[in-house]
């Protein structure tokens, strides 16, 4: 099993609704960083695990050089075998301190030298590609443009990172797996995302998010709540993974939002007054 297949499984999915309204959903699958720790005894041992932070970001991992993160893994190296010939071993500890997997890599010239990031790229996607390879499913076919709601997003205000962009890009790609057309202007519907970030516990932060989902009228038809705790710092670079995450859990409950407006629209307008 790859080890940081794991790092995506973490919290529960979205329950079924009561009532054909929305009441709530569970947490979404947050992903919890990575902490790359830098080898003692290697002159560019912070580079070198830099460069590690810039190839798991890269397989949409969040990361971080430091020596530990609350509720994260570690991934920490140490040297091995006589002088002239070192490796570096590896170990990937759990959440929990327990070893997940080892392996060992071999070191170039640049790494007894004062050299930026850039120079250890090769050995970090090697690093990467042993401790995970992630193949993203692929999307099931939609249905005929013609036979689709179209629904138009609104992004949330400004967040660290990329968060704002990464979160309205990865809720359209997962509205159109379910069959729903993202349009830039007008649509059936209108999907605005709400964003709230506050302190946690020691080390952490609090992710909030809501989706207010609202006809073309400005109706509001329901709201899918989510939250979940994430490393301080996790969401000032990429979100990569974390926003595909939130926003797959926030899709299900928009199409189930969807649903039970379309079902309503066609018993007609008293239908609409008992819900």
């Amino acid at each position: 099993m790859a080890a940081l297949v794991l790092l995506a499984a973490c919290g529960e999915t979205p329950q079924p609704f009561r009532h054909e309204t929305v009441s709530e959903l569970a947490k979404p699958r947050l992903v919890r960083a990575v902490a790359v720790r830098p080898v003692d005894g290697l002159p560019a041992g912070a580079a070198l695990a830099e460069a590690l932070v810039q190839a798991l970001g890269e397989r949409d991992i969040p990361a971080l050089v430091r020596d530990s993160v609350p509720g994260g893994r570690l991934l920490e190296g140490r040297l091995e075998g006589p002088q002239g010939a070192q490796v570096v071993a590896w170990t990937l500890h759990a959440t929990d301190g327990a070893t997940e997997m080892e392996f060992r890599q071999a070191l170039p010239a640049a790494a007894w030298r004062d050299e930026p990031p850039k120079a250890f790229r090769a050995q970090a996607e090697q690093a990467v590609a042993n401790l995970t390879a992630i193949d993203p499913p692929a999307p099931s076919s939609p249905p005929a443009a013609a036979h689709r709601p179209t629904a138009r997003i609104l992004a949330p205000g400004k967040l660290p990172g990329d968060g704002a962009a990464a979160l309205v890009r990865s809720l359209r790609a997962a509205l159109e797996r379910n069959g729903i057309l993202v349009v830039g202007t007008g649509g059936d519907y209108v999907v605005e995302g709400k964003v709230a970030i506050t302190p946690g516990r020691l080390g952490e932060e609090n992710l909030k998010v809501s989706w207010v989902v609202s006809g073309a009228d400005g109706g509001q038809l329901g709201a899918i709540d989510q939250q979940g705790a994430v490393a301080k710092g996790a969401l000032d670079g990429a979100w990569g993974g974390l926003a595909r995450d939130i926003a797959e859990g926030g899709a299900a409950g928009i199409v189930q939002v969807l649903e039970a407006a379309s079902r309503a629209a066609s018993q007609g307008p008293a239908a609409l007054q008992n819900r």
